[in-house]
């Protein structure tokens, strides 16, 4: 049998056929330029990585290693399921930013995302969240945390489920741990798990609970309702209670993406309906014969359901017109330079 932390190599290696598996670890820790990885029988911390400048090592990557003279390695990596990441931005001068794709984490299979009742909360917020993080082989479940603010908590709760009915959301407060257990049970067996959220939201709080230890560094909030950085570094840690690895990560204070973000998936069920307008081009907003507008009457789906959804849709086709701008500037200077 293997060692029970073998944070999910042995099915690793089964799903992805690997002849030669003696050599495969995964990464659940990383320290700057040094890493702790999980084998099926040990945990090795200090791992140095082979002089390979192309490759870039993140928690949850699944690798090979070696060693040599008692100096653990890391020599290449497997392939990933997904990665999980976010834009970053620094300013290298107070005029000039700089923006790149921040990867957090590899191979995830559920994404929990924490928001605090304590901190200003916009549906907009919760977009952004959503559609930097969506991924279509990642199950994604809205924490709603600090719910003893009780009017504040309803009030979020109620806004979230009028507008996204569709999106699975529970209120937890580390004062009654029924709604703890809630969360720990959507944990499934050797699973990764991701918490992720702006600092101050809970997530170290909340995994201590679980591993029923202070292990994590927790800090208390600002007066301002902001949070205190607590954890540091992302790490994975394995959960035995319910088998399953989670991964903490540092809070962050901006949430978007570079990558290209699709929204519709937040309304699919207004997609599902445009299909039995009248038009085919249908807006939804005064044409005869759209299913949609008929829905919102008849209550199917809310009014603020479809608010968001023309909000969306002006926003893409503004995104849409913009990137026609671009390539049409590039056509021209090409044409320029060309003569």
């Amino acid at each position: 049998m293997l060692y029970q932390k073998d944070f999910g190599i042995e099915e690793y290696i089964d799903e992805y056929s690997i002849v030669s598996s003696n050599n495969v670890a995964r990464i659940i820790q990383k320290n700057s330029h040094l890493y702790t990885i999980a084998t099926t029988s040990q945990i090795i911390p200090h791992v140095q990585v082979v002089h390979r400048s192309d490759i870039d090592y993140y928690v949850g990557d699944f690798v090979v290693f070696d060693w040599q003279d008692e100096v653990y390695y890391i020599k290449d990596l497997l392939d990933r399921k997904n990665v999980i990441s976010k834009a970053s931005s620094h300013a290298a001068k107070s005029y000039h930013v700089h923006s790149y794709e921040q990867f957090l984490a590899t191979n995830v299979d559920q994404l929990f995302i924490l928001i605090a009742v304590d901190q200003r909360f916009t549906l907009s917020k919760l977009e952004r969240y959503l559609m930097t993080f969506h991924r279509d082989d990642l199950d994604v479940t809205i924490l709603i945390s600090k719910v003893d603010f009780k009017e504040k908590a309803e009030y979020i709760m109620k806004m979230i489920q009028d507008t996204y009915p569709r999106l699975n959301v529970i209120p937890i407060s580390m004062y009654h741990q029924d709604t703890v257990q809630r969360v720990k049970d959507f944990l499934n067996r050797r699973k990764t798990a991701m918490f992720i959220g702006a600092s101050g939201v809970g997530k170290s709080t909340l995994i201590n609970s679980f591993m029923g230890t202070q292990d994590e560094n927790t800090n208390a909030v600002r007066r301002d309702g902001k949070g205190k950085h607590t954890t540091t570094v992302t790490k994975m840690l394995y959960l035995e209670d319910t088998d399953s690895f989670l991964i903490d990560s540092p809070g962050f204070k901006t949430i978007s993406t570079t990558n290209e973000v699709d929204g519709k998936f937040l309304f699919e069920e207004i997609q599902e309906l445009a299909g039995f307008c009248k038009f085919n081009d249908c807006t939804h907003s005064h044409e005869p014969g759209c299913a949609v507008k008929r829905a919102a009457h008849e209550g199917e789906i809310s009014n603020e359901q479809l608010a968001r959804y023309a909000i969306y849709e002006k926003k893409l086709r503004g995104q849409q017109k913009h990137e026609r701008m671009k390539d049409l500037k590039k056509e021209r200077s090409f044409i320029r330079n060309s003569k």
